[in-house]
């Protein structure tokens, strides 16, 4: 899983952190439990951490972000996901 390392790499107060870690938590229970696998968590992490890299820090769109399942973030998560994007779920 990406998420500690990348947000070990960035430099965030521990207000940010808490609400990182807090829309992470919420978008990873959005997904069916079918679906809830590691590479599932690293996309969720990588849109969530590529957006408040970009400046981003309203939860709720940090959110409609995560679960939009918008571009895969190379820098932040490595290689494309092998699998397709996650199906059954609708934009925020």
């Amino acid at each position: 899983m990406i998420w500690p390392a990348a947000i070990r790499q960035a430099v965030y107060d521990p207000e940010t952190v808490s609400m990182l870690t807090s829309v992470l938590e919420r978008a990873v229970e959005a997904i069916p439990h079918s679906q809830r696998t590691d590479e599932c968590e690293d996309r969720l992490a990588s849109s969530i951490l590529a957006a408040a890299g970009r400046g981003e820090r309203d939860p709720i769109k940090l959110y409609a972000i995560a679960l939009g399942v918008g571009p895969w973030e190379p820098t932040v998560g490595g290689a494309p996901p092998s699998s397709p994007p996650i199906a059954g779920r609708r934009a925020i």
